[in-house]
């Protein structure tokens, strides 16, 4: 029996088997994660395996074409953890995606050479967090940018599919493919269009997302205090977890974002003027930032020992004990900031002379 003389309901079964996102994406230990559509060749059987297999695909697979001023785009979301499904001539020549992505300089009178890439929709706010901290590092970038996005079907009624789709999306997609670009602030314009049209409120929902201000450097600074006072209190009351989940808040407050082992710092710019509000009158926005990163990696650290995991305090504490000996040497201007005479030392000194002595400890309980 092959696979037209099954019934309807089975060929739908093995469609959506073997084209389901979970059975056509891999994610690393740490994080990563990529696509790799192995079975798309179902798709070339015949007329009407492709288009039966083509409605099922693009069903449970929605995706998000993005069109970029900047040559290099694709390149650096990918660094941010933002998986690529096509790029380049491929996609430039994609057709079956639900939402287009078009941002440009309409202003500057430039002409650069464009940078088209797919991701999938359960990526998409990987996109937008990592334009949210790219305009971090660039505070002044996103006024000068326009964003058009705009809805479309690609599913269409063909002469073999007896269950053409009506050419609607549906208000929860709708939510799914707009809401997360509310993390994206302060735009020259911002155009939502599309055929179905989008929904009013959902579009209303979006620019009100985005008209939440990002936070002054003295905000900022304000919030990450907090999470790192909350963050000790729960370390105080030997509440490890909750403390790292505190500090995590207040590494993001700081546009630091820390995944297990691995961490992405943005927006040194963002903090470089001298505050002029309380708690910081007259100090100089990196300069407490650094003090606050250095804190948190102490209590970070603390917190570790206390969970006893440790090969991540070993992790941690040799990263450190790395970026302080450079700190004596001529640094980096991106890490100048660990070289300011280690205002935090004799905290992080206190964190590592009680981590080696538990660490030694344990080695020798167990000889």
């Amino acid at each position: 029996m092959n696979l037209l003389e099954l019934p309807r309901e089975i060929r739908d079964h093995i469609y959506g088997t073997l084209l389901a996102p979970n059975a056509n994406r891999y994610t690393a230990d740490d994080g990563s994660t990529v696509y790799n559509y192995s079975h798309k060749n179902l798709l070339s059987v015949n007329r009407q395996v492709y288009h039966e297999a083509r409605r099922i695909f693009l069903e449970l697979n929605t995706f998000v074409k993005i069109t970029t001023p900047f040559p290099e785009s694709k390149h650096q979301v990918a660094e941010d953890g933002v998986p690529i499904v096509a790029a380049d001539l491929s996609a430039a020549k994609f057709t079956q995606h639900r939402l287009s992505v078009l941002i440009a300089f309409p202003l500057t009178g430039m002409r650069t050479r464009e940078d088209t890439f797919v991701i999938h929709i359960d990526d998409l706010h990987k996109f937008c967090d990592s334009w949210f901290y790219s305009a971090a590092d660039y505070p002044e970038l996103n006024e000068n940018l326009t964003l058009k996005l705009t809805l479309r079907d690609p599913l269409s009624a063909t002469p073999l599919d007896d269950t053409p789709a009506e050419k609607n999306v549906l208000k929860s997609l709708q939510e799914r493919l707009l809401y997360p670009f509310g993390r994206v602030k302060n735009l020259m314009r911002v155009n939502v269009t599309g055929i179905p049209e989008p929904q009013e409120s959902v579009v209303a929902e979006m620019k009100r997302l985005m008209a939440i201000p990002l936070g002054s450097p003295v905000q900022r600074l304000r919030d990450a205090t907090a999470h790192k006072d909350a963050g000790n209190t729960a370390l105080m009351a030997n509440q490890p977890l909750e403390a790292l989940e505190h500090y995590r808040k207040a590494w993001e407050s700081l546009f630091i974002i820390v995944k297990g082992r691995t961490r992405r710092v943005y927006g040194e710019r963002y903090f470089e003027h001298v505050l002029t509000e309380p708690p910081f009158e007259n100090q100089h926005g990196s300069m407490v930032r650094t003090v606050l990163r250095i804190r948190l990696v102490a209590n970070t650290l603390l917190a570790y020992l206390k969970l006893e995991d440790w090969d991540t305090v070993i992790h941690v504490g040799m990263r450190t004990i790395s970026i302080m000996r450079r700190g004596e040497e001529n640094l980096e201007p991106e890490e100048e900031a660990f070289g300011q005479q280690w205002l935090a030392g004799p905290e992080m000194g206190e964190k590592a002379v009680e981590g080696r002595s538990t660490i030694s400890s344990e080695g020798s309980s167990g000889t």
